[in-house]
């Protein structure tokens, strides 16, 4: 009997894999090793006898025993690029930021007026490099259980959308939206209606910062 999984089940696999490496790390204290992690997500990650099975991908056969081993390991670095976890040291990983708290707010990193007069006013790509918007994005992310809002079976390539970029800096929950990648495609390819005509957000974006850029 194979024990390959399909789509939806590597899906699910996935998702285990996330909610169980940070709960590892929230019951190891915040901070433990790689190895120390695994084994706390394997045992209490409610994996079950076919997902521990499954073999892992062929090109990391080599490396990973079984597919949930190279999640678990997977999980870690796409945590850390999300601002959830730290790799201070070698094989050592850290909880931060809204990951160590039960329920994130934006409101719980004050940003003061200077550098919010800064973020505000920075090209959008820009602002989106900055800890600000990470520390947000991880937030979004923690709050829509890392699933995205127009479709919950997606949980891979999310994105956080702004619905307004009024507030960039101190943005209101409500101002933002997780999508997966296709999703998020998809909206900011709809025309929006604006002064009778017909524009993509991506245009409206541009002009407004070429109008800041003017002023």
């Amino acid at each position: 009997m194979s024990t390959e999984l399909d789509v939806s089940e590597r899906r699910e696999l996935r998702r285990k894999a996330r909610a169980a490496t940070l709960e590892a790390l929230r019951a190891l204290g915040g901070e433990a090793s790689r190895r120390a992690i695994s084994e706390h997500a394997l045992s209490a990650g409610g994996f079950t006898a076919r997902e521990l099975n499954a073999p892992p991908p062929a090109v990391a056969a080599s490396k990973y025993p079984r597919l949930v081993d190279h999640d678990l390991s997977w999980t870690l670095t796409n945590l850390k690029r999300e601002g959830l976890v730290e790799n201070p040291r070698w094989s050592t990983w850290t909880l931060t930021g809204v990951a160590c708290k039960a329920t994130p707010s934006l409101a719980a990193e004050p940003v003061d007026e200077a550098r919010l007069a800064a973020l505000s006013s920075m090209p959008y790509w820009l602002y989106l490099r900055t800890p600000e918007w990470r520390r947000t994005r991880a937030a979004a992310l923690v709050r829509a259980g890392h699933r995205c809002s127009l479709d919950g079976t997606h949980v891979k390539s999310l994105e956080v959308h702004h619905r307004s970029y009024e507030r960039l800096g101190k943005e209101l929950e409500s101002d933002l939206t997780v999508l997966c990648r296709s999703c998020h495609e998809r909206v900011h390819a709809t025309p929006q209606r604006v002064g009778g005509g017909r524009r993509s957000l991506w245009f409206l974006l541009a002009r407004r910062w070429s109008r800041q850029q003017q002023a």
